[in-house]
């Protein structure tokens, strides 16, 4: 059925990275900058996005020096065998753990939307034996998936965005106010956990026809959906006011409120939308299936063969480890208060240490 199961294009990692950045987080991001930089909510965002965009160029910078290693591969020839395979295994908890805030969220949200009588771990267990069925066929079904789906998802999201700006009279979001450092260290935590998708960037390298040219492909990726969501966020202040906004709990969702459709099935934009979120979240739970287990296979340096079992752990872990959090408000809690440090680290630090120690190896060799 495809041509190569084990390699895919720049192009179509750009759509994976896209619409895996299309989260649970923008669901509560507009509100989140509201309450921290009021009127400078749209510019907090805005900025912590560029700044992700050009810390993916570091992470990208590693495939030019070896294309063919994961994080497990860089953390082993940076600190060693024992203390790298340990910084691995941390590499792997924070996918898992990631993977398990986003399950547990977006099941809270359509068990209180849409499914009031369906329990939450029915839904935990159908979204992961679609996400298990979507990386059954390898790395390259999960993207062919994703590009079939980006024309039903990130087109129809733009015109609806489009038609809320239109509709959209008020004038809330004046004056503009730029925000102040500390406002701005507060808003790149809250904007982190959007760019958690940046955690595949360590593993794909080897899955990539030409990982060396990856780079432009990652950046323009993340400045569509830094730009996307600052938009998003500019409008939601314009219709709302900093203070309004602030008390939302989905002003993604409740912007759409303002459109009017005739027809019944456009007569709730708020569950059309949730439409675009389904596909965000299971792709995403798909990439962190399947880069989960390879990084548990080459963790303990097994086959390929055995890719498909570790696959099947990963199914597993992320149900038990979904159902832990109490409710939505704690499962975001501990994203919102942990995550931001725990990424700053294992995607911030560790990748700059291994490309440090690369270039001192590499002018070592040369003197």
């Amino acid at each position: 059925m495809f041509s190569d199961n084990h390699k895919i294009s720049n192009r179509q990692l750009q759509i994976m990275l896209l619409l895996c950045c299309l989260g649970t987080s923008s669901l509560c991001l507009p509100a989140q900058l509201a309450m921290v930089a009021k009127q400078g909510c749209w510019i907090v965002m805005l900025l912590g996005g560029l700044f992700a965009t050009a810390f993916s160029l570091i992470l990208t910078e590693l495939y030019c020096r070896e294309p063919s290693w994961t994080a497990i591969e860089w953390s082993r020839n940076t600190f060693g065998n024992t203390f790298g395979a340990m910084l691995s295994v941390g590499f792997l908890l924070k996918l898992a753990v990631d993977g398990m805030l986003e399950l547990r969220i977006f099941t809270e949200i359509l068990h209180r939307t849409m499914l009031p009588d369906t329990p939450s771990w029915l839904l935990l267990l159908l979204i992961l034996c679609l996400a298990t069925f979507g990386v059954a066929r390898g790395i390259e079904g999960q993207v062919r998936t994703a590009e079939i789906l980006f024309f039903f998802v990130v087109v129809p999201f733009v015109l609806l965005l489009a038609a809320v700006g239109v509709s959209a009279q008020e004038a809330y979001f004046l004056p503009i106010t730029m925000p102040n450092v500390t406002q701005i260290r507060k808003g790149a935590a809250m904007v982190q956990p959007l760019f958690q998708a940046m955690l595949f960037l360590l593993f794909v390298s080897p899955f990539l026809q030409k990982p060396k040219q990856a780079k432009k492909s990652v950046a323009v990726a993340l400045c569509f959906v830094t730009i996307l969501l600052s938009v998003v966020t500019f409008f939601c202040l314009r219709i709302y006011g900093a203070e309004t906004l602030s008390q939302k709990v989905f002003p993604t969702l409740q912007m759409a409120e303002r459109i009017g459709f005739s027809g019944i099935f456009l007569s709730r934009q708020d569950i059309l939308l949730l439409w675009f979120w389904f596909v965000s979240v299971f792709l995403y739970v798909s990439g962190v299936l399947f880069f989960g287990s390879v990084g548990t296979e080459r963790l303990c340096c097994k086959g390929e063969r055995k890719r498909r079992y570790w696959c099947i752990v990963w199914v597993v872990l992320l149900f038990l480890g979904a159902m832990v959090p109490q409710n939505m408000e704690g499962a975001y809690q501990f994203r919102h208060m942990v995550q931001p440090i725990v990424s700053a680290v294992y995607l911030g630090i560790f990748p700059i240490c291994f490309l440090g120690k690369s270039i001192w190896k590499e002018r070592r060799r040369a003197t």
